[in-house]
């Protein structure tokens, strides 16, 4: 009868590794020899993600903040902690000084300040004139005609 060098389970029929001719039950040989999780420590035992020079389960690998599982949209890293891109952004793109949404694409800088491009408009108008603004005391943009 053969038996698990570990555990001294008996193997019987069950499905079992041998390793430098010492016999394994699966779970220990799982536990001893498969590469392991960087999010749960457990062992790998079938498909993973490897990021960031680790490896994951793929319900493991998820994002720091909400801790949803990535899929096929992919990843933002800083800092090693992973994020996905809504989070990313929310938590560190740079804020639009109009509307203080994160800025996830095109933006204008201007008065100190970055803008989405449809937020960097006269408060008076409300209309766009990209090479004629002033700063106003208030930080708030208004054109030299309407000014």
């Amino acid at each position: 009868h053969y038996t698990c060098c570990e555990c001294g389970s008996e193997l019987g029929h069950r499905n079992f590794f041998e390793r430098n001719g010492r016999a394994y039950c699966e779970e220990d040989y799982h536990n001893q020899f498969s590469p392991r999780c960087a999010g749960c420590n457990g062992p790998i035992k079938d498909r993973c993600v490897t990021a960031l020079g680790k490896n994951f389960h793929l319900q493991c690998f998820t994002c720091s903040e909400c801790g949803r599982e990535f899929g096929d949209d992919g990843f933002h890293e800083k800092d090693g902690l992973t994020y996905c891109r809504r989070d990313f952004f929310r938590l560190f793109a740079p804020k639009c000084n109009g509307c203080q949404n994160p800025i996830t694409s095109n933006f204008i800088t201007a008065l100190g300040t970055h803008w989405h491009p449809e937020c960097f408009v006269c408060q008076v108008c409300f209309r766009f004139e990209f090479d004629n603004y002033k700063k106003h005391h208030l930080f708030v943009v208004y054109f030299l005609d309407k000014y």
